[in-house]
């Protein structure tokens, strides 16, 4: 179908037949299964849908497409898994039908070796005993030990490692040869950024591995039923039913014994690029836990399938899984990995994957141009011809002003969106400004707007940035998974509309890279995905910062002109001065668990502090430490929103709030 674009309410379709060797190719196709039918009592294979549908892109800059499934498609879906669980199935029902031709083994508690993503080559890192530095640790390598009460930090150089343990009594230094040493203590392994005020509790053991003259890996070596506790909540919702619960923790044994790399210096890694393992709490240097990252009835469920596995001709299954199938599973590369109807996908109470609406945005397509290049046209050549909407889209072709991409793998196929099962149904409406008001103020002082204007529509999330670059900062709004920037404070249209994330991705603004111009960052769980352009594409940076139900706040802490995360929780912040994996440089308490938390650069000396709404008033703090206000103001409605930035570009933020 031929999408017009402009102003048009609605499509018109045109169906773009392709030429007739592919209508003749179809003939030969259904005349050879009408034989197969005949002849035998073989299922009839699915022939892939052959007609072009082509795409022009609307004036509004996206369009409204309907979906299906969230992730690959390949193996188990885990909401399928809920489904059947919910209908009463075993976790051997649910297994026996994701992995057909599979059966059930054990082989024990085997010990497994993981790579710390936070501490990737890393040139210094912290560690201490679980219950607090004043309890014992053992460190050793190339024949020498350190052991004792302290925190231990933990450096490289040529000659080997030098280990600093720091008590109450002061820090003492022994150097360790060789290029490989262990740390251990009783009961787990706090690790943390050298100086951090807390580490992640890791089971078992650590080893440290020379990865360069000065740098190091992080390993943990555990059991498999101990690496499981960390991983299982990590890759299904501890909410889910037992025997879901109990069929992802054999699927992820599975995995995490098949894709093991026994000559490498460890196994896996803890992200999603293996499977994501958030080790067992965060703990402080005193020992107490700040968040546990277990959860009982993902440990149950580990308990309750110790040891066992899918096995397949002698060997580990490679246990594929994904959030939803959509209704269909798509074929992998194992003869146990079939595409197949499911019908449990849906099924579960609260699935929100199975299907789906959002927004595809033009600049998330044109992203796929050839350098410089505008896009004129999507085509979508082919499907796989399972299941609603003609299946799933396997070959796409982006035609450009310059010339053309040909897509065809799955993970691109998407687009951005949750999987490659979609269609554009309509343009997506462009911003109409009726009804959303925006107040701005130049200064931070009880009084009245300095600019009044309109922008997007009533229902749209509203975000601040410095989209350009100039100093001064200005709206944007997000509708689904696609964004509007406009570059000035007055009602309009956008000046750059493009996607980026999941529309159901938490969104975040910062200078990334301190080039002085703000992008996009989502949050997904506890992974952060960050981008330094304003631009449809994949990430930059990805991290883990803080716990996944945190509240999640974005400053430059230190003035140093890049942005960094910071969590809150309850009435704690964690502030990091990097955008790397680890633990909090500053800790601090400000305001009420019940507060409304703004940030901002209050007193235009580059730093970003916090500052507290509660009710109508503002307490505004100018230092990153516990104490009271240096600025308390009012400012707007009690049910206005808020919203803070720099609107005039003279290097202060000031509030401005958006009503209806």
């Amino acid at each position: 179908m031929v999408v017009n674009g402009g102003d048009h309410a609605s499509f018109q379709m045109l169906l773009v037949k392709v030429v007739c060797m592919s209508r003749l190719r179809r003939l030969l196709q259904a005349a050879l299964v009408g034989v197969m039918a005949v002849g035998t009592a073989t299922i009839a294979p699915v022939t892939a849908q052959a007609a072009e549908t082509v795409y022009t892109p609307p004036a509004s800059g996206a369009w409204e497409v309907r979906g299906h499934g969230y992730g690959h498609g390949i193996g188990m879906s885990q909401w399928g898994a809920r489904g059947a669980a919910q209908q009463g199935r075993s976790a051997g029902e649910i297994l026996d039908f994701y992995y057909p031709g599979t059966t059930t083994n054990n082989i024990g508690n085997p010990q497994i070796r993981v790579q710390l993503s936070a501490f990737r080559s890393t040139a210094a890192a912290t560690f201490w005993s679980p219950t607090g530095s004043a309890n014992g640790v053992a460190v050793d390598g190339g024949g020498a030990r350190v052991e004792g009460p302290g925190a231990f930090t933990v450096r490289l150089d040529a000659q080997g490692f030098v280990v600093d343990r720091t008590t109450a009594g002061g820090t003492e230094t022994t150097r360790l040869p060789g290029n490989d040493m262990w740390v251990r203590t009783v009961d787990g392994v706090v690790a943390a950024p050298a100086g951090a005020g807390e580490g992640v509790w890791y089971r078992g053991a650590i080893r440290l591995v020379r990865t360069g003259e000065t740098t190091y890996d992080v390993v943990n070596l555990l059991s498999m039923q101990e690496y499981l506790y960390g991983v299982v909540p990590r890759e299904m919702p501890s909410g889910f039913d037992a025997a879901a619960l109990q069929a992802q923790a054999v699927a992820a044994r599975s995995y995490a014994l098949s894709v093991s790399r026994p000559n490498a210096s460890y196994d896996l890694c803890d992200t999603t690029a293996c499977q994501v393992y958030g080790g067992r709490a965060a703990v402080t240097p005193a020992g107490k836990v700040t968040f546990n990252r277990e959860a009982g009835s993902t440990n149950a469920a580990v308990d309750a399938t110790g040891g066992q596995v899918r096995w397949y001709q002698g060997a580990v299954a490679f246990t594929q899984f994904s959030s939803s199938n959509g209704g269909h599973s798509r074929a992998g590369n194992k003869p146990y990995l079939v595409a197949r109807p499911d019908p449990w996908s849906g099924a579960a109470r609260n699935d929100t994957v199975h299907s789906w609406t959002a927004q595809l945005s033009v600049g998330a397509v044109q992203a796929k141009c050839p350098a410089g290049g505008t896009l004129q046209r999507l085509v979508l050549t082919s499907r796989d011809g399972r299941g609603d909407l003609g299946g799933r889209i396997t070959g796409a072709r982006v035609e450009c002003t310059n010339g053309s991409t040909i897509v065809n793998t799955e993970s691109a196929l998407r687009f951005g969106l949750k999987s490659s099962w979609w269609v554009p149904t309509a343009a997506a409406a462009a911003p109409t400004g009726a009804g959303n008001g925006y107040y701005l103020s130049n200064s931070n002082s009880t009084g009245k707007a300095d600019v009044v204007f309109r922008y997007g529509n009533p229902d749209d999330t509203v975000l601040v940035g410095d989209w350009d670059g100039n100093r001064s900062d200005t709206l944007a709004v997000r509708r689904g998974g696609t964004y509007h920037l406009s570059n000035s404070n007055t009602s309009g249209v956008a000046s750059v509309v493009m996607g980026y994330g999941n529309p159901d991705d938490t969104v975040l603004v910062g200078d990334w890279d301190g080039n002085g111009t703000d992008t996009l960052a989502v949050r997904r769980g506890g992974t952060y995905f960050l981008s330094n352009s304003n631009s449809t594409g994949t990430a930059d940076v990805v991290m883990g910062y803080g716990n996944p139900d945190d509240t999640v706040l974005v400053g430059d802490w230190d003035g140093n002109g890049t942005d960094t995360l910071a969590v809150r929780r309850g009435g704690t912040y964690f502030l990091s001065n990097s955008n790397s994996t680890g633990t909090a440089d500053v800790v601090m308490g400000y305001g009420n668990p019940g507060d409304t938390v703004l940030v901002g650069d209050w007193d235009g000396n580059r730093s970003d502090t916090l500052a507290v709404r509660r009710g109508g008033t503002y307490f505004l703090s100018n230092s990153n430490a516990t104490g009271v206000a240096d600025i308390v103001m009012g400012y707007g409605n009690p049910d206005d929103i808020t919203i803070v930035g720099d609107w005039d570009g003279n290097g202060t933020n000031t509030l401005g709030v958006r009503r209806p």
